[in-house]
């Protein structure tokens, strides 16, 4: 019997859905436990012997953005499958970047709800037919040639030739055309950072619970024979679980479901695209469910610990630090070896390949900072403002880290990431190009934030009292100097981790499962050892804290950081390395006081590789790296704002750039600024549709 789509899947199948989620969830929970209580041991070890880091000389901005203010709404063509044209709808993005979207204009002014709202995590942005066309082709290849001619057809039927489709693995896909050039190129940078925000949103969260979730997946799929970071990565802790089973899930269905889908090969396509969209949907509400119990879990287990780990520390510590170097001196020399010969002839071109474009990407960013302080500048000093209304000449910075018009020349540059790495990536077998992409402009974005709010707050505090243009002038410009000496040591310290967190996960999975066959039949040789080490009265208490595979891979993890620093250190005298060759010495000079910061590395051990393994420090995330560096700073402003500022940039206020008659050519676009300000600046106001 063939299979026709359903709104609902029958009970059987959901039910077998439900067992795959609840299976992974199964399989999970001991790697979870496991690195909890790793992890757990790791962070009372920093906090016993803490090492020391580089505090940031950018102050650290603190302030929410209201997430409900609506950044950007007008209409857009969407195609409606099931009546197969074009259809007018009218689409509004909060600065949540929540997508919604309503029947027409007048519905969304009326507060009616939303007739549906777009998640954009895990979504990949194409903007044209033959790019989605080999989306297709690449996920479901066994649809391939199959009624191509019937998709592209609907799909070029684009109303004005501008179209933005929406891809994901696993939910729907939005097909959007724009009217014209101009919303189509502010709703693709707008689409883009909405995605990139959703899918970094797990590094915004706790760093310790990302390191063990991470850990947990790496170590799940690693056993599968599954190494390194890809697109399963992005999303949240529910998402990439939902990820890992439809993985797992996919070829089975594939193989067993798609030769009894009927209908016209015109609409079979259509017709698995949308079971394997609501499956994906069923799946993540079951792990959604178990997650919690799993947290749960964890929760207790971490109130176990406290009172297991802390009162013996020192005993655990150093029976953990005699299991490293029981594993170093035995399995030590071979994973060097194999880094000697597989990994230090690439570190040179791979350190090259990730260098240039984030330099090129903080190049930007900084041209784009110092531009926007010029016209502040330029502003205040024609206009004669005063020191009353200075703060609210100086707001408008506040929105510029998240203009996405304006941001999109400085991510745009971090795109040229998978050019630069070469035939390395494929070489290495690397997945995770989207990933570091993707991180590397939430770098970007947060160090523009920073700089905008310490410029602000170091102007505010310093303002003179007598309120003289002259007077307000000069302040500008050598607070603009100060910011700017600021963001290229943040800049410079940001560079040089993010160089160390690419290069560890292009290599170390690399060595992880090249020296497998050769290490991890050893393994359990230690445990019988830590068996019989770990004999006493606290034997059972501490039974599982000290794990060899653990210690493995922290040893693993030492020997290829220690290649790449020297790697780094090498290049540190090269121009090439150099961020701004014109005011910065080479990118790694402050090599000794950056050995000790914390690295952004997503689920690795260490920054800077420490003297021996039985030295290696907490693993942290990607995200812990920059976004939970020491708040203090190297001059009294860290103290003034951590004592409570008396300054805060105003959110309100902000009006909303708008032409048109208010029909279907009409745009809004929230640019957190008025229409005297835009006039002022110069800027023709942007249209949507």
């Amino acid at each position: 019997m063939g299979l026709s789509f359903s709104t609902q899947l029958d009970s059987r199948m959901r039910d077998y859905l439900k067992g795959r989620a609840d299976v992974l969830l199964n399989d999970i929970r001991p790697r979870y436990k496991e690195q909890y209580t790793a992890a757990f041991l790791n962070k009372v070890w920093n906090e016993v012997e803490p090492r020391p880091s580089q505090a940031p000389q950018l102050l650290k901005n603190k302030e929410l953005r209201d997430t409900e203010q609506v950044i950007a709404k007008g209409y857009l063509m969407q195609h409606v499958e099931n009546r197969k044209r074009w259809k007018e709808i009218y689409f509004v993005m909060k600065a949540s970047y929540h997508l919604e979207y309503f029947e027409n204009k007048e519905a969304e002014q009326r507060a009616v709800k939303a007739e549906g709202s777009v998640l954009l995590s895990g979504y990949v942005l194409l903007n044209s037919v033959m790019d989605y066309r080999d989306r297709l082709h690449q996920s479901w290849p066994h649809f391939n040639g199959i009624a191509d001619t019937y998709w592209e057809e609907q799909c070029t039927n684009c109303p004005s030739g501008h179209p933005l489709f929406l891809w994901h693995p696993y939910r729907p896909h939005l097909l959007l055309c724009c009217q014209n050039a101009d919303d189509h190129h502010i709703w693709s940078t707008l689409l883009k950072d909405g995605i990139r925000h959703f899918n970094t949103a797990i590094f915004r969260k706790d760093s310790f619970k990302v390191q063990v979730f991470l850990e947990a997946v790496r170590g799940y799929r690693q056993q599968k024979g599954q190494y390194g970071i890809c697109d399963l990565y992005l999303g949240s802790e529910i998402e990439i679980l939902s990820n890992l089973v439809m993985e797992d899930l996919c070829p089975v269905l594939e193989s067993q479901l798609v030769p009894h889908v009927r209908g016209p090969d015109s609409k079979r396509k259509h017709t698995w695209l949308k079971m394997i969209g609501e499956m994906y949907e069923l799946v993540e509400t079951q792990i959604a469910e178990g997650f919690q119990i799993l947290l749960s879990e964890n929760e207790e287990q971490g109130s176990k610990l406290e009172k297991t780990i802390r009162p013996d520390f020192t005993q655990i510590l150093a029976s953990k630090k005699q299991l490293l170097s029981k594993v170093e001196a035995s399995l030590g020399d071979r994973v060097r070896v194999c880094c000697e010969e597989r990994v230090r002839p690439y570190l040179r071109s791979a350190g090259n390949g990730v260098t240039a474009p984030i330099n090129a990407g903080l190049t930007e960013t900084r041209r784009l900072f110092a531009e926007e302080v010029n016209r502040v500048m330029s502003v205040v000093q024609s206009g004669g403002h005063g020191s009353s209304s200075l703060a609210e000449v100086c707001s408008q910075l506040q929105a510029l880290p998240y203009q996405s018009v304006q941001m999109h020349p400085c991510y745009e540059k971090l795109e040229n990431l998978l050019q630069s790495l070469g035939e390395l990536g494929a070489q290495f077998s690397f997945t995770g190009v989207r990933f570091l992409t993707q991180r590397a402009q939430t770098i970007i974005q947060q160090l523009l934030q920073d700089a905008v709010y310490t410029f602000q707050y170091l102007l505010i505090s310093a303002q003179p009292a007598t309120g003289l243009s002259a007077e307000i002038g000069q302040l500008l410009h050598n607070t603009q100097l100060r910011v700017l000496k600021k963001f290229d040591s943040d800049s410079s310290a940001a560079v040089k981790q993010f160089v160390r967190d690419s290069l560890l996960e292009l290599f170390l999975p690399y060595v992880l499962r090249i020296m497998e066959p050769a290490c991890k039949p050893e393994l359990p040789v230690y445990e019988a050892c830590l068996s019989a080490d770990g004999e006493g009265d606290n034997d059972d208490d501490h039974d599982g804290v000290t794990q060899v595979e653990s210690a493995y891979n922290e040893l693993v993890l030492h020997i290829v950081s220690e290649e790449i620093k020297k790697a780094m250190k090498e290049a540190s005298t090269q121009t090439h390395y150099s961020l701004y060759n014109e005011n910065m010495g080479g990118l790694w000079d402050n090599e000794s006081k950056l050995d000790g910061a914390e690295s952004p590395r997503t689920f690795l051990a260490s920054d800077t590789p420490p003297v021996s393994p039985a030295e290696l420090p907490e693993a942290s995330s990607a995200v812990a790296g920059y976004q939970e560096q020491a708040e203090a700073s190297d001059n009294s402003e860290a103290s003034k704002v951590d004592n409570g500022s008396q300054w805060r940039g105003s959110q309100e206020d902000r009006g909303t750039v708008t032409q048109g008659d208010g029909q279907n050519g009409a745009a809004e676009l929230n640019y957190g600024q008025s229409d005297s300000e835009a006039t002022a600046r110069g800027d023709e106001p942007v249209l949507f549709m």
